[in-house]
């Protein structure tokens, strides 16, 4: 289990402040950057580690959220059940011996209701494309058939009419890619001890 509260280097609290947007945070983040970068007496492999500690940390956080909703949503899923499944038993406790209000200090009341069944419509397709040669299906447009004739000298006369492509500037930030190193595992240390 992986424990979020370890320590945290400037770098990356300055990297998790980013999530503000502001351009205080940003600021502070290009200085702790500047920073490591800037120390004579470090390596550059040693800076070059620094600063991707900072991402790889994160990494391992949001991994360690992750685990952690799946086990939330899962207990929540069982108290869900077994709300449901108390309900059932007390509703029967209580109509087996005659009582169907049961009224309270704290709470107003406790109403037991009597199983009840109803019946509800639900649709089974027994032949789809039967249906759909009878005029049952939705229609929508094909988009991407549309830019490939409005690209097309031979198809685009017949929509150009209807629709017509523009061009957008899409902007994509500078970004930069962590690059983790390889684990070997202790057999493959061996091996090349070995050999």
């Amino acid at each position: 289990m992986q424990n979020i509260t370890t320590h945290t280097s400037q770098l990356e609290k300055d990297l998790v402040a980013l999530h503000t947007g502001n351009a205080q945070s940003k600021e502070w983040f290009h200085q702790s950057v500047l920073n490591i970068l800037q120390t004579p007496t470090v390596s550059s492999f040693v800076k070059a580690d620094r600063i991707a500690e900072a991402f790889i940390s994160l990494d391992a956080k949001i991994e360690y959220i992750k685990e952690q909703q799946k086990l939330l949503a899962s207990l929540k899923k069982q108290l869900e059940l077994a709300k449901l499944y108390g309900k059932e038993e007390v509703a029967k406790i209580l109509l087996s011996l005659g009582v169907e209000k049961l009224e309270g200090l704290t709470i107003s009341s406790i109403t037991a209701s009597k199983p009840s069944e109803k019946t509800v419509a639900k649709l089974e397709i027994l032949n789809a494309d039967e249906l759909i040669n009878r005029g049952f299906f939705k229609v929508t447009v094909d988009t991407e058939a549309v830019e490939q004739a409005l690209l097309s000298a031979d198809q685009r006369h017949e929509v150009e009419e209807f629709a017509d492509m523009h061009i957008e500037l899409v902007s994509k930030p500078a970004s930069i890619r962590i690059n983790k190193r390889k684990t070997f595992s202790q057999s493959d240390t061996q091996t090349t001890i070995a050999a």
